[in-house]
C-alpha cells in the first residue's frame, strides 16, 4: 500500500494530514502504517487505521506507481470479452497473471480501430506493465509505447512485424481451409461466408484460406462464394447478414468466422422454418462451449482458447526477462458435427 487520499462520507477530499491529525501521529508514523507495518506499534497502527476508517480514506496506488515505476496491471485488449472464446483466452491469462500477483485490465474493440485506439490511451495512462492485444488493425505504432514497458507486449492471434515481437497465434489460413473444403467436399455449390472487415488480418486470412481451398478442388470462388462482411461478430449481426439471403433461397451453406456468428444464422433459420442441414448447412469457427449443445450440434474450427491465453501470458512474462521462445502457435481442428449433415473427409 502507498500513500494517497480518499473522501470521507460528505465527499470531502481527506489526505494523510487528515488522518494523522485525528489519530494524534506524524505523516511518518501514517506512512509506516500503510507502507511499513512492522515499524509500527500494534496499538498506534490500530489506531491510524481506525482514523482512516471514520475519514473514509482510501490509500492511492497511484503513488506506489510513482515510486516503484510499477503498477503490477496487465493490459488485454480483445475484440469482445463476451464472446466464448475470447473469455475463455483471458481466463488463460488470468491464470498466470493470477500467480504472478499480477491484475488485469481487459477491453474490448468491438472490431473498431478508433475503439481499440482509445483503450490503448487508457492502459497507457494507467501505466500498466505489459500488455496483451488482439490487435485489428496492422499498425504497431499503435501500442509502442508498451514495448518499452515491464513485461512489453504480446500480440494475440496474428504474426506482428515488429522485430523481435512477440505472438501467439493460430494458422487461419489452414483453419478456415479445413472449414470451407469440408463443405465444398460435401457437395456445397453456393456457400456465404460470413466475415468480418478484412482490415482485420485474421478476417482476412480466415477469407484466403476458404478461397483457396475452393481453388484447389478447381472451383471458381467467384462463382461458389457470396461474401458477407459484418461490423461485428455478435449473434445479432450473424442473423441479420444472412437473412436476405435465406429469404431468397441463394444459398445452400453458410461458413462463419466464429461460432457467434453461425449461432446468429442458426436462430434465422429457425425462425424461417428452415432446417439444419437439410435446407442450409453451417459450419462455425471457435469451437465455443456452446457448440456441441446446439440442435443441430455446430461444425465448427477448433482453437485452443485457453492454451492461447496460458500461451500468451507466460510469453509476456519471459519477454520481461529478454529470454524463452517469442512466437507461439497453434494448429487448428475441425470438428465436424451434424450441422453439415454426412462427415466428409476434410482437408485444407
Amino acid at each position: 500500500m502507498s500513500v494517497g487520499s480518499g473522501a470521507d462520507r460528505a465527499g470531502r477530499y481527506v489526505g494523510v494530514r487528515e488522518v494523522a491529525a485525528r489519530a494524534g501521529v506524524s505523516l511518518g508514523t501514517v506512512s509506516n502504517v500503510l507502507n511499513n507495518p512492522d515499524r509500527v506499534t500494534a496499538e498506534t497502527r490500530e489506531r491510524v487505521e481506525q482514523a482512516m476508517r471514520a475519514l473514509g480514506f482510501v490509500p492511492s496506488r497511484a503513488a506506489g506507481q510513482l515510486r516503484s515505476r510499477r503498477s503490477e496491471l496487465i493490459g488485454v485488449v480483445v475484440p469482445d470479452v463476451g464472446n466464448p472464446f475470447w473469455a475463455a483466452v483471458l481466463r488463460g491469462v488470468e491464470s498466470v497473471t493470477d500467480r504472478a500477483g499480477l491484475t488485469m485490465v481487459v477491453g474490448s474493440t468491438h472490431q473498431d480501430p478508433r475503439r481499440q485506439r482509445r483503450l490503448l490511451r487508457g492502459l497507457e495512462s494507467q501505466g500498466v506493465d505489459g500488455l496483451v492485444i488482439a490487435p485489428i488493425a496492422d499498425r504497431p505504432s499503435q501500442w509502442a509505447a508498451f514495448e518499452d514497458r515491464r513485461f512489453g507486449v504480446v500480440t494475440l492471434d496474428r504474426r506482428t512485424p515488429r522485430p523481435g515481437g512477440a505472438w501467439v497465434s493460430l494458422d487461419n489460413v489452414l483453419g478456415a481451409g479445413l472449414a470451407m473444403g469440408h463443405l465444398a467436399d460435401a457437395g456445397y455449390r453456393r456457400i456465404a461466408l460470413v466475415n468480418g472487415p478484412v482490415s482485420v488480418s485474421w478476417c482476412a486470412e480466415r477469407r484466403e484460406g476458404a478461397e483457396a481451398a475452393l481453388v484447389r478442388r478447381g472451383l471458381d470462388p467467384a462463382e461458389v462464394l457470396v461474401e458477407v462482411e459484418v461490423t461485428d461478430l455478435t449473434v445479432e449481426e450473424g442473423g441479420a447478414a444472412v437473412a436476405p439471403l435465406l429469404d431468397a433461397h441463394r444459398v445452400d451453406a453458410v461458413m462463419c468466422v466464429n461460432d457467434m456468428l453461425a449461432l446468429g444464422v442458426l436462430l434465422a433459420t429457425q425462425e424461417r422454418g428452415l432446417r439444419v442441414p437439410q435446407d442450409v448447412a453451417l459450419v462455425g469457427y471457435d469451437d465455443a462451449d456452446f457448440a456441441p449443445a446446439l440442435n443441430p450440434p455446430l461444425t465448427t474450427v477448433r482453437q485452443p482458447s485457453f492454451a492461447m491465453g496460458v500461451a500468451a501470458a507466460e510469453l509476456l512474462l519471459r519477454e520481461g526477462d529478454h529470454g524463452g521462445e517469442d512466437r507461439v502457435e497453434f494448429q487448428p481442428q475441425l470438428v465436424v458435427r451434424a450441422s453439415t449433415g454426412t462427415p466428409a473427409t476434410a482437408r485444407p
